[in-house]
This record gives structure tokens, C-alpha cells and sequence, in this order.
């Protein structure tokens, strides 16, 4: 209830500073708040890091897909923070976490969640956003925008999932460790709706974007991909882009 209420505050005092930019108080000319209520903000801008109820050190694996902080660039409401910011992203516990010196091995604080705030970490834009996987209801989280067009968008969510520990109850069966488990989704998003998980294959991605199947298959007879890695499908959009 707590955090929820310092959230709610959060967004009203954003809300205000966006009143005063629009009459053109505390904006400086490359658009950034230049007065000293940017770092106040800045400040009430950080949660506090879920406390975890794992002993990480006696599970295999790393609740991170990379465990260093890096210089990031804070974005919110279009604006871009010029405080330096090093952010790592928790994908078990999806929190982006927050440290002023990049050589500190923990954090206590994490960006606020909230739409609109996003940061590029490493050249990875990350993004707060609601998303829908397959049999399952809506949620909220983290995603990295991987293509951004004018009608479709791609997206990709990084999980961590963890497994406890199971024993081997007979000679044939074997024991494994408690573990964080690599999971990564991907999303397609048409005319900036609803973020809609996709398997990144020829059929999957034919049934995603039905009203292109004319040019995706033309698209696939002169290229031969088979769209199973995003890398692909960046090129399939930016193709239907150009044609739209």
C-alpha cells in the first residue's frame, strides 16, 4: 500500500511539472527541466529493491542476464534526465535497479515503474508497458522494443524463472538443483495496440499479422527465412513498413 501510494504521488507531481512546462516555466532549450526540482524528482523517482526470500548464493544460475550496472539513459514524459544513472535489469524480480557508482555490487533503490518512464541501457530500450501471453491473463512489465514502425511494433521480454530443487525418487530419475531458468517471449504490437506474445515462426507470425500475409509471403519466397530469430522478423517489419 505503501509503495502504491508514494506511486500515485509520484504521477500527480509529474503531472504538475508538465502544467508548468506548458506555461513554459523551468524548460531549457533542449527541452530538459534545468531547475533543481529535476533532482528532486529524480529522487522520489526510486523504489525501493523487493526484498528477496531466496538465498540467491544456493540457487545455480543468476537472477540477471547481465550482473553489472551500465550507464543508462532516463526517459520520462519525453524528457531525458541528464543525472547519471546506472541501471541493471533484475529479470527475476523484473525491477530495474539503480546505483550512482557502476562499481557497487548491490542496490537498494529501483526505477519506479510506470509507463512513462523508459531508460536505453546499453542500447537496449526498456519499456513498462502492459503485454498478453498465450493462456494467460493481461500483465505488466518490462520489454525491450526491438522495432518500432509507424503500424507494427516488436518487442522482446527477458524472464527468469525459478525452479526449486526436485530429488531424484527412484535410480532412473535425476536431482537438479534449485535454478533460474532462462525464458524469453516476443510481442507484436499493430497500430500501437495491444502487445500480443508470438512465437517467432513462419505460421505463428502469418496468424499475428493476417492483414500482411500477401506481403509476408512474398517476403519469405525471396528471401527464404524461416522468421525463427528476431533478427529476422526486424527485417520482415521493416519491409512491410516500407510498403504500408
Amino acid at each position: 500500500m505503501a509503495r502504491l501510494v508514494t506511486i500515485v504521488f509520484i504521477i500527480s507531481c509529474l503531472t504538475a511539472l508538465e502544467a508548468q512546462d506548458a506555461r513554459g516555466y523551468g524548460v531549457g532549450s533542449n527541452g530538459v527541466r534545468s531547475d533543481s526540482r529535476l533532482l528532486d524528482l529524480f529522487e522520489d523517482m526510486k523504489n525501493k529493491v523487493t526484498t528477496q526470500t531466496l538465498s540467491i548464493n544456493q540457487i545455480k544460475g543468476s537472477p540477471y542476464y547481465d550482473e553489472s550496472f551500465k550507464l543508462a539513459e532516463v526517459e520520462y514524459f519525453g524528457k531525458i534526465l541528464e543525472e547519471k544513472t546506472y541501471l541493471r535489469y533484475n529479470a527475476f524480480s523484473d525491477e530495474l535497479e539503480m546505483v550512482s557508482n557502476p562499481q557497487l555490487k548491490e542496490s537498494e533503490t529501483i526505477l519506479i515503474k510506470n509507463n512513462k518512464v523508459a531508460c536505453v541501457i546499453d542500447g537496449l530500450s526498456y519499456r513498462y508497458l502492459g503485454y498478453l501471453n498465450e493462456d494467460e491473463p493481461p500483465a505488466v512489465g518490462y520489454v525491450i522494443e526491438l522495432f518500432k514502425g509507424q503500424k507494427i511494433a516488436l518487442y522482446e521480454r527477458n524472464e527468469k524463472i525459478y525452479m526449486e530443487a526436485t530429488q531424484a525418487r527412484t535410480s532412473l530419475e535425476r536431482s537438479f538443483p534449485a535454478r533460474f531458468v532462462d525464458k524469453k517471449r516476443f510481442y507484436i504490437a499493430i497500430d500501437n495496440g495491444s502487445l500480443e506474445e508470438v512465437k517467432l515462426s513462419k505460421k505463428k507470425i502469418l496468424t499475428s499479422l493476417k492483414n500482411y500475409n500477401a506481403e509476408i509471403k512474398s517476403f519469405i519466397s525471396e528471401t527464404g527465412t524461416k522468421l525463427k530469430n528476431p533478427e529476422d522478423v526486424i527485417e520482415l517489419l521493416a519491409f512491410l513498413e516500407a510498403k504500408i
